[in-house]
């Protein structure tokens, strides 16, 4: 892979991820909220949910565009570091499915009250869209924690065998059968 988009890949990787700590701090301090105030009604300050907005849609301009326009780079192997990415990348989707189920179950008494309706279908609506922003950053993190994982590729000469193992090939004259 050449230069370019290897140099590419990684600039929209690192939005993506700087996205997704914008998204993960706030989580956070959701989570505090929430839990310090069971039964209450929260607001969240226009700041933050205009941090948080931006950064989902960033994230996943920076997402959809790597996943169509870029392949994971290759040549890169590191087992330790696949795994940590992993880590990273299952990580990320328990803090956002536990803000979900936090969210959903916070709010499930109101599910029977039609006055407010709008706003409950509104605020699940964009719980959903940041949710799915950190899945599709794990997703990301998955990949190339397995393109990292991976073993190398071994080069095939004209005969179909690896081209490193010129013993094997002169074994390997007769053309096998097909079971």
């Amino acid at each position: 892979m050449t230069r370019r988009p290897v140099l590419a890949y990684t600039l929209l990787l690192i939005v993506q991820t700087l996205c997704a700590l914008v998204i993960l701090f706030h989580i956070h301090t959701a989570f505090r909220i929430l839990v310090e105030r069971i039964g209450q009604q929260q607001t969240l300050p226009s700041e933050i949910l205009a941090q948080v907005c931006v950064a989902a849609l960033l994230g996943q301009c920076c997402y959809w565009t790597r996943l169509y326009l870029l392949p994971v780079p290759q040549g890169f192997r590191s087992l330790p570091l696949g795994h940590v990415l992993a880590f990273a990348a299952r990580l990320g989707a328990i803090v956002g499915g536990a803000l979900a189920s936090i969210y959903f179950l916070r709010h499930l008494p109101e599910l029977t009250k039609l006055s407010d309706s709008f706003t409950l279908a509104w605020r699940s609506s964009l719980l959903l869209a940041i949710v799915f922003a950190v899945y599709c950053y794990t997703l990301e993190l998955e990949r190339l924690a397995a393109a990292w994982q991976a073993e190398p590729e071994v080069e095939v000469g004209p005969s179909g065998t690896s081209a490193s193992e010129p013993e094997l090939q002169a074994t390997q004259a007769l053309p096998r059968r097909l079971p």
